[in-house]
Parts: structure tokens; sequence; C-alpha cells
């Protein structure tokens, strides 16, 4: 099929769907420079925020039998470009000796006075969310996160098990998630990852 400019959206994923290139590569710079933006935004890495642009576009195009049905496509691609720079992130969180990355991550020279605010807004609502938890989950989550303790020196200091000093921290990481969740920012999440990146 001859490429004609400029396709509407629909049309474009269409075509896309259909195994159309030319309308795929289209549509490719069309969003690029949104999905980098996400990716750098997150990511904070330019490097990396190409690769993550290049996997979300690569994504689309494995699964562009399912784009036809989509009505919102921008915002479905804002969805799948965090969502895969969040799972970058919470897998190099939760990788052991992560903590200068994270260190980094947050740190003062890492981010913009506009960032800074909101991180310390971000910060006082994952306060609320911990002061929010029954006192024991608490104490535990607090003993764990903000003094370094493992789950054996917990239950030492606690008169507990191990076993319920783990149970005690699955249930504060639930509680904490479910409390954040209602703000639906991914932030937010990467918050709540540095403080739960050592369970």
């Amino acid at each position: 099929m001859p490429f004609v400019e400029p396709y509407n959206e629909q049309e474009l994923l269409l075509l896309i769907a259909s195994g159309d290139q030319q309308a795929y590569r289209q549509l490719f710079e069309r969003y690029w420079d949104k999905v980098y933006a996400i990716g750098l935004r997150l990511t904070k890495s330019p490097e990396l925020a190409k690769d993550l642009a290049q996997e979300t576009f690569i994504k689309i195009w494995n699964n562009r039998d399912k784009l036809p049905a989509l009505t919102n496509f921008s915002a479905f691609l804002s969805t799948v470009s965090r969502h895969l720079a969040i799972d970058h992130l919470r897998k190099k969180v939760f990788t052991t000796g992560n903590e200068d990355y994270l260190v980094a991550y947050f740190s003062d020279d890492a981010i913009t006075p506009h960032e800074k605010a909101e991180y310390k807004e971000l910060e006082q609502l994952l306060n609320g969310a911990i002061n929010n938890l029954p006192p024991q989950l608490q104490q535990v989550f607090r003993l764990s996160r903000f003094e370094g303790l493992s789950h054996a020196e917990i239950a030492l200091r606690m008169n507990i098990t191990r076993i319920t000093s783990k149970a005690y921290m699955v249930r504060a990481l639930y509680a904490i998630r479910k409390y954040l969740s209602k703000y639906g920012d991914e932030q937010v999440i990467l918050l709540l990852l540095l403080y739960s990146c050592l369970s």
C-alpha cells in the first residue's frame, strides 16, 4: 500500500496492525520524543532512556494486532513507557548492592529544585502512610528501614520471632502500597521502593 502522509492516528494504528512498516515509522517519529522524555524523567540517564524508548516501540510492534482496539493511543503509550521504566528501576532497586545507586538517584545534586520540593511532599506522604500503620507493624518497619536492623535483631528487640518480624514487614509494605496506590504517581512508587529495597 502506498504511503501517504499524514494519516490520522486511527488509520496509523490500523495500518500498523496489518504490518505496514512505513506507518509504524511514522508513529515512531511522531511519538519518539514523548517516550524518550518519560524514560529520561524517571531514570535520569539519556542512554537508558533511549534503550527504554526503543524497548517501548518494540513492544508496540510486537503487540500491533491489539492497536486498533485502543481509544487513546497516546495515553496507552505513556503507560507502557512508564511501566517499562519503573520495572527497570524496580529490578535495579531490588538487586543487592544498589544502595549507592539509590543514594545518587535521590541525592540533592541529582534533582532540580522543583523535583526537590516534590520529593519533600512525597516523603511526607510516605511518612503519613507509615504513621497510619498499626503500632507493631510501624515499629518493625521503622526498625528495619530507618535503623537497618535485620529480622533476627528486630525479633530480639521486640520479643517476637523472626518469622513474625518478616510477616509484619510484609503486612506493613502491603498497607503502605495500598495507602499510596490512590495517588497513582510513579514517583510515589519509586519512593516506596527506596524504603523497601532490602527486605
